[in-house]
Formats: structure tokens, sequence, C-alpha cells
């Protein structure tokens, strides 16, 4: 049986999805009435000042009762910004940028347009443009542009694609939108399975089933850090974009820690 990773971005996406029935059927997203008491230990007015509004727990802690996201795989919460931006005024009542700052939970009953509600997100940007907000000038370095989904500049990597490949999972398809010259400008093109040629000569298979031998480790063994797609090799599988290791590594690779991860040989 295969393994599956439930990913943020994965997660994201079914959301999105979700919305956009939302949006074809009428049916509210989030439906709160009658239900203030879940969040709110005061029941506040709409003239309420954010510094006074009262919670029963923490915004993160009170959003996962019924979001399930890796907060460590996910855009940071609960820090303070070193700038001002126009999603300030929507950090909690410490200064804490939270959930809330990006996500405006209580959007379907401000706006009639359906179509607007992608993600509830404040205002009515969406993707990029939302993340330009606050990243303006923190575009020149890797990391930025791969957590800000703002990318500057193409790898000279390129996938070599099996003639009868099934198709990569989404988020590798996402990542080779932007890592592979020819897809990125061909973006209608299907991209299937292949063997990644990175820049300085190494190479790994994407798209694959994770294999079950005794030369690897078994799936059911492997660490958190370790993603399985329905049991196939993707690029998050070694890379996670909002980790601080060397080429945004899964983990320290160090005496080939994170290859032997897989690899026992």
């Amino acid at each position: 049986m295969r393994k599956t990773i439930v990913y943020p971005a994965v997660f994201l996406s079914a959301i999105l999805c979700y919305c956009a029935i939302q949006a074809i059927t009428g049916f509210k997203i989030h439906d709160f009435e009658g239900k203030c008491a879940l969040c709110h230990s005061n029941i506040p007015d709409k003239n309420t000042l954010r510094e006074e509004l009262a919670f029963t727990d923490s915004i993160d802690k009170l959003c996962d009762k019924c979001h399930t996201t890796d907060k460590n795989k996910s855009h940071p919460i609960n820090l303070k910004l070193t700038v001002n931006t126009p999603l300030t005024a929507h950090l909690d009542k410490n200064g804490l940028l939270t959930c809330t700052t990006c996500h405006d939970i209580h959007k379907e009953e401000k706006t009639s347009n359906r179509s607007d509600l992608s993600g509830l997100l404040w205002g009515h940007l969406k993707g990029r443009a939302f993340c330009s907000l606050c990243h303006t000038n923190e575009t020149t370095g890797a990391n930025w542009q791969h957590q800000t989904a703002i990318p500057y500049a193409h790898s000279n990597g390129k996938l070599l694609q099996a003639a009868d490949g099934a198709p990569l999972d989404k988020l590798s398809t996402e990542c080779l939108s932007c890592h592979d010259g020819t897809i990125s400008r061909f973006p209608q093109i299907a991209v299937k399975q292949g063997i990644w040629q990175h820049e300085k000569g190494e190479s790994h298979p994407i798209g694959v089933d994770y294999p079950r031998s005794e030369e690897f480790t078994s799936p059911e063994a492997l660490p958190k850090e370790i993603r399985l797609f329905d049991g196939t090799i993707g690029c998050l599988s070694c890379h996670e974009i909002y980790n601080k290791e060397y080429n945004m590594l899964a983990m320290n690779n160090r005496r080939s820690r994170l290859c032997l991860t897989c690899h026992k040989k």
C-alpha cells in the first residue's frame, strides 16, 4: 500500500478547490453563525478594536481545531514583523503575526463577490501579489524567492522525462515550472516522471515509486522530514522550501545523512 503524505500546499490546494465549489454552490466556507463562543471569550461588536478582542485560546490553536497543517512547513507565525506593511493592522494584540494576519475568517460576511473569497485573504489580491504586500525587498535570496513564491531566475537543471512515465505530483510540477527552463517556458506541457539533472551534474529520479528492497529504508520507517507523494518520490522528498538547510534540503546532508536516510548503502 502506498504511503500518502499530507503536505501543507496540498492541503491548501484542497481548501482552494473547496472554496471554488462553495463559490458555485453558495454555501459558506466559514459558517460561524451562532458559534461566536467557539473562539471569542467575550462576544465583540463590529467596532471592537483589535487590541480589545479576547479569545478562548491562541489564534493558531483555534484554527488548528479544524485545519490540520504542519507549522514547521508553512509560513512562520507568532513572530514580530520588523517592517511596517499593509497587513500590520491584522497582527494580534501582542503585535504578532498569526493565521488571521493573512486570512480574514469573516470575509464572507463582508462581501457579496464570491469570486473574491479564494483563501479568505484580506483585500482583493491573491497569490504572489498578496505575498508582495509584505515581502517587497526580500526577494534576492533563494530562500525568500521560494517562501514568497516570487521566483526571479531559472536554474540550469533539466528533467529527462520518461516517454511512458506517469504524471508527477502537483508540488514537483510546480517546482519544475521554474527550475526547468523548457517546462517553465511551456507550462502547458504535461510533466512526467523521469530523472532530474541538477546544475552540478548530480541526478535523481522523481515521480517514480519509492523502492521496496533491502537496499532502501522501508517507507514506513522514513522520518517525517522525508515525504512521499502517494508512494512516489517528488522534489519535496529531499527539499523543503521553508528549511534553512543548504539548498533547502529536507535535513542536513553532512556525511550524506540525507542520502543515507533512504539509501542503506
